[in-house]
């Protein structure tokens, strides 16, 4: 049996990360049997990060690999009956979400005071003292480095959530009056950005970011359908 080792549950959904989240969609729709395994400090997995799957001692970082892992490994194509048209589309908008519209999404959860003390309380309920007393203080300090070095953390947070607004209507334009982004049925690219807006839409903090979705009626309808098609019990 493969065992998917995520973050803990957050924020209503089965991790706090999206990652691990669409991680764990992929495995539901390759139909293998699995379980999940919650980890807290990553690091000593590979790459340092979280998700990892793990089969049967073969570990696989990095959700991008697990779907290449699970297509070669199962026969499954996320993408099957997409034109290369729109495999390159989804590929595109795969990146939108992940490279950008994340840290978006990060830097409001982590720069934001009032959203911050949502983290420390639900991601760090775990650290025994005295690491409770300091840890989370450094680790957000490495959270602003790393939002600082991807770019999006130096920008001001109207101009964060200018340019989330680009990519959320870019969604909400390719999406239209579709099920889901290419038709009828879900392809990688629903995987991930259903994650990524229902993790933006489930955050306690209702700050201008979460509700760019929260308040969408067509979006949060597409977040539904999309749990309840690939989401794990």
């Amino acid at each position: 049996m493969m065992k998917l080792i995520v973050f803990r549950p957050a924020f209503g959904e089965m991790s706090g990360s999206p990652f691990c989240v669409k991680a764990a969609c992929m495995l539901k729709l390759a139909g293998v049997d699995w379980e999940v395994s919650y980890l807290d400090d990553p690091r000593k997995m590979p790459k340092a990060k979280l998700p990892v799957l793990d089969d049967n001692g073969t570990l696989i970082p990095d959700s991008d690999q697990i779907r290449d892992y699970l297509e070669q490994r199962t026969g499954i194509d996320f993408d099957a009956g997409l034109t290369p048209s729109q495999r390159a589309t989804g590929r595109a908008v795969i990146r939108m979400v992940e490279e950008h519209l994340y840290f978006a999404v990060l830097s409001d959860r982590w720069m934001g005071d009032a959203s911050w003390e949502h983290i420390k309380a639900t991601f760090f309920a775990h650290l025994p003292f005295p690491l409770s007393l300091f840890l989370p203080g450094l680790i957000r300090k490495d959270v602003f480095k790393q939002a600082r070095a991807q770019g999006m953390g130096r920008h001001s947070e109207e101009e964060r959530l200018d340019r989330a607004r680009h990519d959320i209507d870019a969604i909400r334009d390719l999406l239209a009056d579709k099920p889901f982004l290419f038709g009828e049925t879900p392809s990688a690219a629903d995987i991930t950005v259903v994650t990524m807006l229902s993790t933006m839409a489930g955050f306690p903090e209702r700050t201008a970011l979460s509700r760019l979705v929260a308040d969408d009626p067509l979006l949060m309808d597409y977040v539904k359908r999309g749990r309840a098609t690939f989401y794990p019990e």
